[in-house]
């Protein structure tokens, strides 16, 4: 799937230029301006457009004489629909802005009308407010941005985002958008995405980060639509960062190498899980999902507390080079039959294999520092070499 499929196979990287009207294609009835951001007048420039842009369908801003807009045209810009009137406007392309302001968190002692507003679920934090709210923009391309700051788009309304040169994504960013269209997520440049920056985006389907190394807490927690999730230089996927993902259909993590608390939970459609470079799977890592078969994790070596438990048709659990299995680690499990172990017997905790009573412990060691060996919580099942 990843392989086949052009938006989840998609890199193809971004380098900035400054650039000019003429430079982009653009969708057609974009309106193409240029303007000074040292002006600081961009509501009167737009108005003085008035008559093009009611008939315009979208909006590409060029900037000259700096990177980024003041908060008083960063204003006038989100708010063009309310002070001009035109219609048909969803599009806005923002060219050589490199900055952008981020959110204000909606505290109970913030003074904002949003005060004490929360995001359901997880931890339930506070949404930001941005000005972004209520625009008019549903297609937005900011691929000059550099970085998106905390709560900057927070409980947005987007169907298109395009931020092919942003390296991180801020803290709630983009989070809390359950009515948001947003289906595919691209983000070519990006290294880090903080917690909670895209938390119940429920309309993703498919999320392609070719170049994210860690992707933090809840980042993607109740994405509920999202069927597809591939990054390929991953090495730490956070605590609930794809919790309640109940469509999940398969993951493409190659060099993920610690996978969270909770990270997986409540899942239906996944039928294989393939880590190969994995090597901590943290606690509640991999529970409750309703077909799960398998799971192959050669690299994988400390098992926290109850991290693949209640899988009702797990039937497989490659893991060769685990040393350290805490508390209830593969416990509640009843369909597995086979649990491929390497040639040391790891350390075990309480009630490691409680609850998955049709299990065979294979291994690859030599029989006799295999003799004594006996499955916590579960003594009676039977240890045999590998076939």
């Amino acid at each position: 799937m990843f392989a086949n499929d052009p938006e989840l196979r998609r890199d193809d990287g971004y380098s900035y230029r400054v650039g000019k009207p003429g430079d982009h294609q653009l969708a057609a009835g974009t309106l193409a301006l240029q303007y000074d951001v040292t002006t600081n007048a961009l509501k009167a420039r737009l108005a003085e457009r008035g008559p093009e842009l009611a008939k315009a369908t979208g909006i590409a801003l060029y900037l000259t004489g700096g990177t980024a807009l003041s908060d008083g045209d960063l204003a006038a810009l989100q708010g063009v629909h309310r002070d001009l009137g035109p219609g048909n406007l969803t599009r806005l392309y923002v060219y050589n802005l490199r900055s952008i302001q981020g959110g204000r968190e909606c505290t109970p002692t913030s003074g904002l009308p949003c005060a004490g507003q929360q995001a359901r679920g997880g931890k339930f934090p506070y949404l930001w407010h941005n000005g972004w709210w209520d625009t008019w923009v549903k297609q937005l391309v900011l691929d000059d941005l550099a970085a998106v700051p905390d709560g900057a788009f927070s409980n947005h309304n987007f169907s298109e985002v395009s931020l092919r040169g942003a390296r991180s994504i801020g803290v709630m960013a983009f989070g809390h958008a359950p009515y948001a269209k947003l289906d595919v997520l691209y983000l070519p440049s990006v290294d880090t995405i903080a917690h909670d920056a895209f938390r119940r985006n429920q309309y993703l389907v498919k999320v392609n980060l070719p170049n994210a190394t860690a992707v933090d807490d809840f980042a993607f927690d109740d994405a509920s639509r999202l069927q597809y999730f591939t990054a390929p230089q991953l090495r730490r996927l956070g605590r609930n960062a794809l919790n309640d993902s109940h469509e999940l259909v398969s993951v493409n993590l190659p060099e993920l190498e610690y996978l969270g608390i909770n990270c997986f939970d409540l899942n239906h459609k996944l039928i294989g899980l393939r880590l190969p470079a994995l090597t901590e799977m943290d606690k509640n890592a991999v529970t409750n999902f309703a077909n799960l078969r398998w799971v192959h994790a050669p690299r994988l070596t400390t098992v926290w507390h109850n991290a693949i438990t209640n899988n009702a048709q797990l039937t497989t659990v490659v893991i060769p080079a685990v040393t350290r299995l805490g508390p209830g680690a593969i416990r509640g499990n009843p369909a597995l039959t086979a649990v491929h172990l390497g040639p040391t017997p790891p350390g075990q905790e309480a009630d490691v294999f409680t609850g998955s009573p049709m299990a065979t412990v294979y291994h690859s060691g030599d029989p006799g520092a295999w003799a004594t060996f006996k499955a916590s919580g579960n003594p009676g099942l039977a240890i045999r070499p590998r076939p």
